[in-house]
């Protein structure tokens, strides 16, 4: 047996078809650089209490199943949880690009129709149409307050919005390329951009300048993530807020991973990897990097080294989200959307968060509630974070 354990993928709507009687649900499982083996879920009226009945290939054993989830455990060992959208809103007509949850149940979004949206993600309705780029917004993220966006993107340039009332009081300009990924560090005086003109720029948000290069000359960043380090250094700038003890991890188009102590501009490591570094998120005082050619690695903080990695499909990872402390989801190119653990207890249990049928999830946006993944195909579902972690118990 291939090592490692297979991906297992199901029918986008198999939700909705093993409601039915009589019906059939395709099922697959797909070890890395094996042919795919398919199977199939079959439902029939059970006899005795008028209930429907799962009926399953001897590669599947039966967990359990209600409306919004369908569990499974595979021959390999590996437990598959399949958790269906609880709405799946369709606020753009065009593909998303970006997504980002507040709170108190504010969202934004931007797709590939140069929109950026605030929308109430409980009655879908549109609040705001923010108007001001030039072109196709990749990044949109709320301030910790949950009233203040900022965006960034093809125009090279960051712009801070009222969520309120989508006042552009702040355009932040210097960078020559698109801006790939954005962080706001504490309370968001100060934010980080990363570009196609490989500069990571510190921001002073409320005299809108760029305070300094963190990092420059290394080629096309893709991603950046920032992280608490055990390293505190004054910091004498009274516009630089929050900077003492942060770390960015910066994702490259070349492979290379760097860490660089913001306050010093320093950098730290540099780790190079075997394809494009495409999201980065941090997580239990490691930063996870997602690449092209669809493995998942967590580094280490302190020197960049490879604590773990994950090489079970070899699709492209488009979008990385921290759940919690120990559990994160990964979204790639083929609409797959899948969450796993850090911790060794959990090491055979995947969720999968389904709906998309084959439309990349471009981006993934958790507000400690609702999970939200935006894809390719316009919609961006929403799921219920408790039917996820009742996996990981």
């Amino acid at each position: 047996m291939p090592q490692g354990f297979p991906v297992i993928t199901i029918q986008c709507d198999w939700n909705e078809a093993l409601k039915l009687p009589n019906s059939k649900v395709w099922i697959s499982s797909k070890y890395l650089n094996e042919k795919s083996v398919h199977d199939q879920l079959v439902t029939a009226v059970n006899q005795s209490d008028g209930k429907i009945k799962i009926s399953l290939s001897p590669s599947y054993q039966y967990v359990s199943h209600s409306n919004l989830s369908l569990v499974l455990k595979h021959i390999s060992g590996v437990k598959v949880a399949f958790v269906a959208a609880t709405k799946a809103h369709k606020v753009h007509n065009k593909a998303v690009l970006s997504v980002a949850a507040a709170e108190n149940a504010l969202a934004v979004s931007s797709c590939e129709a140069d929109q950026l949206l605030v929308w109430d993600s409980r009655t879908n309705d549109i609040l705001l149409d923010l108007k001001g780029h030039g072109g196709p917004v990749y990044k949109c993220r709320f301030f910790p307050s949950g009233i203040v966006i900022l965006s960034a993107g093809a125009d090279g340039s960051c712009r801070i919005w009222s969520a309120e009332t989508g006042v552009n009081p702040v355009t932040l300009k210097g960078h020559t390329m698109a801006i790939c990924d954005v962080e706001i560090v504490e309370k968001g005086r100060n934010v980080i951009s990363v570009s196609r003109d490989g500069c990571a720029k510190l921001w002073d948000v409320g005299e809108s300048r760029c305070l300094d290069n963190i990092l420059e000359g290394h080629g096309p960043m893709n991603c950046c993530t920032i992280a608490t380090t055990t390293e505190q250094v004054d910091v004498n700038n009274p516009r630089e807020i929050g900077t003492g003890n942060k770390l960015l991890v910066v994702g490259c188009e070349s492979g290379l991973v760097l860490g660089a102590h913001v306050a010093r501009r320093l950098q730290i490591f540099s780790k190079q990897l075997d394809a494009a570094c495409n999201a980065c998120v941090t997580l239990e005082h490691s930063a996870l990097i997602g690449c092209e050619n669809g493995k998942v690695y967590q580094l280490s903080l302190r020197d960049g080294s490879t604590l773990k990695e994950w090489h079970e499909s070899a699709n492209p990872v488009l979008s990385l989200a921290a759940l919690s402390a120990d559990m994160f989801a990964v979204g790639r190119q083929d609409g797959s959307c899948t969450v796993y653990s850090l911790l060794d207890a959990h090491s055979a249990t995947r969720v999968h968060l389904t709906g998309s049928d084959c439309d990349g999830i471009r981006d993934i946006a958790f507000n400690g509630k609702w999970i939200l993944a935006a894809s390719r195909d316009c919609l961006i579902r929403k799921y219920d974070f408790n039917q996820v972690i009742v996996h990981f118990k």
